[in-house]
């Protein structure tokens, strides 16, 4: 009886909807928005205003109503802790964000879900390859190591950086005269400037240090600040350096930047690096100083130095400095060209997500010159997308620092992701602090850092 009453139910809603429909043809109903499965995406995403978040939120559901987004604001040096506390319960991100450096230990961790080929096809349309590089690795699972196994891609890169140099135009058209200068394209050309501005006697000259007042309060003039370059870190930064040791033929983890067994400290291109550092870069920047920094970004955005080594995270800063400033290509070390670190930041999908398919078409959208847009707009970062693209972003093909930072990356060296680079920044940094700032022997510490980062990856020492 009850079989019954339920086919009789169900005719009696047929011929209503038939009978509703007035026409041959008949009334198309169609029901997805009340009985369509929603299927719910929790992103973390670093993004303080939130701003960002709503407007890629919003952009996506307009393609798939039926995927609703939570976004949360997450550090992203912080989400790999946060999601290894979760385990494999359903209970973190489907989708987190995070620095490509971090990438490896994540895999490690068995947090990160490999993307499927047809992703990267997709991806490789329109993003820049140096950023697919960094998010692809070669890992084997079952034993663990970096190298081996097929490569695949592990996550989607939404921005990518690298530094370059900045230069103050005011500045630098009151120490030279407007229309006489030009960015120096060799280190020879900045180094040569440096050391005539600093000079003392060269005060008031074209050139030199330009007065900025005329009595100190003492009856004496006052001169423009006597830095003229530094960087926008610190000179025992690895990150920062790397387009010095570039110069040299050196980078660590051998040809590739993946051979833990070959972190490369006391290579002899290193060794002419770092007395590179010691004797022509120390000069014109700390001078006699037993300090290794400057504060060479606090100084530009203040308005008193006319050249740093900085990235696009500083742009917005700057700007808001009211700094009237561009960016140049990093110079040529003697007629060697200069090779920087690039580095993302990039989302991947939690390996123990319980809604995959979905996030996988988040990643896709990721990809996109539409979201790549709301980036630009939202938080002025440079997208990962191909130059061919910017002109579908309003505002970017005119942007010439975001150009300029695009011309650095075409010849820059992917940062490492191995799990070992972790180990590569605190021995590489000692190093270099020791050698400039108290004059220790180069070869020792060079030896020195080299059995520093074996300990720690539990290496024996030759």
């Amino acid at each position: 009886m009850k079989k019954f009453v339920n086919i009789l139910l169900i005719l009696t809603f047929v011929f209503v909807l038939v009978g509703c429909g007035g026409g041959s043809k008949g009334e198309v109903v169609d029901f997805s928005d009340t009985f369509g499965k929603k299927t719910k995406l929790v992103i973390w995403l670093d993004d303080d205003d939130n701003n960002y978040m709503e407007a890629l939120a919003e952009a996506f559901n307009a393609k798939y109503p039926n995927i609703v987004v939570e976004f949360m604001h997450q550090a992203t040096v912080d989400a790999r802790e946060r999601l290894k506390t979760y385990g494999q319960s359903d209970n973190g991100a489907d989708i987190f964000q995070f620095p490509h450096d971090h990438m490896a230990q994540a895999i490690l961790e068995d947090l990160v879900y490999p993307l499927p080929s047809t992703l990267k096809a997709t991806l490789e349309e329109s993003i820049l390859p140096i950023a697919l590089d960094i998010a692809t690795v070669a890992y084997n699972p079952d034993t663990k190591e970096f190298g081996s196994g097929t490569e695949q891609l592990y996550a989607v890169p939404i921005s990518i950086e690298s530094v370059g140099l900045y230069y103050n135009i005011d500045l630098l058209n009151n120490i030279h005269g407007e229309g006489n200068w030009a960015p120096p394209t060799t280190m020879e050309e900045l180094i040569a400037e440096a050391q005539f501005y600093m000079d003392p006697d060269n005060q008031g000259k074209p050139g030199g240090r330009y007065k900025i007042a005329d009595d100190d309060g003492s009856g004496n003039p006052v001169y423009s600040s006597n830095f003229y370059f530094a960087t926008g870190s610190h000179w025992g930064d690895a990150y920062f350096n790397q387009f010095i040791f570039s110069a040299f033929g050196w980078r660590p983890f051998g040809e590739n930047g993946d051979d833990d067994s070959a972190v490369g400290f006391t290579s002899p291109n290193l060794t002419a690096a770092l007395t590179y550092l010691r004797d022509v870069i120390k000069p014109i920047t700390t001078g006699t100083g037993n300090h290794n920094s400057i504060a060479g970004q606090n100084l530009f955005e203040e308005g008193k130095l006319p050249y740093v080594i900085s990235g696009p995270w500083a742009i917005s800063t700057f700007r808001k400095a009211g700094v009237n400033f561009g960016i140049a290509l990093l110079p040529t070390i003697n007629d060697n060209p200069t090779r920087t670190f690039a580095g993302a930041q990039m989302l991947a999908i939690y390996k123990h997500s319980r809604n995959k398919e979905a996030a996988i078409k988040f990643m896709e959208f990721l990809g996109t010159p539409e979201a790549a847009e709301i980036l630009y707009r939202e938080e002025g970062d440079l997208p990962a997308l191909k130059a061919e693209y910017f002109s579908q972003i309003e505002g970017l093909a005119d942007d010439e620092l975001a150009r300029a930072i695009t011309r650095q990356l075409e010849t820059s060296i992917p940062m490492p992701t191995i799990p070992a680079v972790t180990y590569y920044w605190g021995p590489a940094e000692t190093m270099v602090v020791n050698i400039w700032n108290s004059s220790k022997d180069i070869a020792e510490e060079q030896i020195a850092a080299e059995n520093s980062y074996r300990a720690r990856m539990g290496f024996a020492n030759d």
